[in-house]
């Protein structure tokens, strides 16, 4: 059965490599929407949405656009219109995926757009920056980056082929049919590799008692993907397990980039959420030998770990952290429960680690507990958060809260 795909470029700039684009996908027994992301020079192609569609769609006139002689705010009513247009077509089930592409300019309206699109909708941008860091464009989306190699500036052999990839990406992943499709309640972990033993021990747990395990990476962006996912009503339930990017997120280290709503979803939701404190006994920049600490960090505790290292958490740090959480998890709208693990956070802080000081870790506990709002109970278990004995402890607690409250329903 064919599927509707849109093709998403600037026509006065990229038109012949759009219209060859929509060839190759309609070859394919395919359909197409073109959209038209353009504003100075005349198309050089057809487009099903036309720019001036796109504007008025985006709170504009093209003509109010060029008068105004700002590229900057001709590119956000041009991005906004666009996705305002594209969620509503997937919303009505118009929409099977979307391919853009571009340069700058173009990459940045494309991978904005396709973010507005849902989990699973196929995603593809062709773009002659892919090879930069894409982090940004991409976000917390499924989105495919394929590196155009040469600039789009007309048709040659190798753009030729280059396209003619990108329409056969695209259209296999959307004859792929992939659905979300699931009989048991999805829940939410963060872990990162100071405690992937721990998850491993988490995920065994929680399939005894009929969940499947959804990890997230908390490396920034992996933890605002999991917020992501939870809004969009794909998660039952949160096992925060590891909450170090906070403490990255204090000096912009390695797993630092994580936006404001973090640790807010599950409130906002009011599914039930666990939080541990994982690797907040850390923070881990990118240096590998002493003479390249930074100087505020000298005399600190390190872990030595690979380009990568581990800086001790003070007290004055973790307050400052204790006071974070507490302020995020007091405007849960649903259950909520802190787990922590007494005997170490992390690979590094257990008796024999690097970072153990247990006597800091208790300035964490004592200022929590002194934060959170009555009904958020703090449960302290006599273990390493790498052991079994904690894990199962940390599921023990989600699944009571799971059975105090009934799951919503996903869409």
């Amino acid at each position: 059965m064919p599927k509707t795909i849109m093709v998403i470029g600037t026509l006065d700039t990229k038109g012949e490599e759009v219209e060859y684009l929509r060839t190759r996908i309609e070859s394919r027994g395919h359909q197409t929407i073109v959209v038209d992301v353009g504003v100075l020079d005349e198309p050089l192609t057809r487009a099903d949405i036309t720019r001036e569609e796109i504007a008025e769609a985006g709170g504009a006139t093209i003509d109010e656009l060029i008068a105004w002689r700002d590229r900057r705010r001709a590119v956000q009513v041009m991005l906004r219109g666009a996705s305002e247009i594209a969620r509503d077509l997937c919303e009505r089930g118009r929409l099977a995926g979307a391919v853009a592409l571009g340069g700058g300019t173009g990459t940045h309206i494309g991978t904005g757009v396709l973010r507005t699109l849902p989990l699973g909708a196929p995603k593809l941008m062709i773009s002659t920056v892919a090879s930069r860091d894409m982090s940004e464009e991409i976000g917390t989306k499924d989105i495919t980056m394929m590196h155009s190699v040469v600039d789009m500036v007309g048709l040659n052999t190798v753009s030729e082929m280059i396209l003619d990839n990108a329409a056969g990406a695209i259209v296999g992943m959307v004859k792929g049919d992939v659905t979300l499709e699931t009989s048991r309640p999805l829940i939410g972990v963060t872990s990162f590799g100071f405690c992937t033993a721990g998850a491993m021990h988490v995920r065994s747990f929680l399939e005894k008692h009929g969940y499947e395990m959804v990890a997230f990476h908390a490396n920034g962006i992996g933890g605002m993907a999991m917020e992501d996912l939870v809004e969009q009503g794909l998660l039952s339930g949160v096992l925060d397990f590891a909450t170090h990017e906070f403490a990255d997120h204090l000096y912009e280290g390695y797993c630092g980039n994580i936006g404001p709503g973090r640790l807010e979803a599950a409130g906002k939701v009011g599914i039930p959420q666990v939080v541990v404190p994982g690797g907040l006994d850390c923070i881990v920049l990118e240096f590998d030998s002493p003479e390249t600490i930074p100087p505020k960090f000298k005399g600190r505790k390190i872990f030595w770990y690979d380009f990568r290292s581990g800086v001790r958490t003070s007290a004055e740090e973790l307050t400052i952290l204790a006071g974070t959480i507490a302020g995020k998890l007091n405007k849960a709208r649903g259950p909520v429960r802190v787990v922590i693990p007494t005997k170490g956070w992390s690979e590094a802080d257990g008796e024999d680690g690097p970072l153990y000081e247990p006597e800091t870790n208790r300035v964490f506990v004592t200022e929590l507990q002194g934060l959170l709002r009555p009904g958020i109970p703090v449960q302290l278990v006599d273990a390493h958060i790498n052991e079994p004995a904690f894990a199962e402890a940390a599921v023990s607690a989600l699944h009571e809260l799971m059975l105090l409250e009934k799951p919503p329903a996903r869409p």
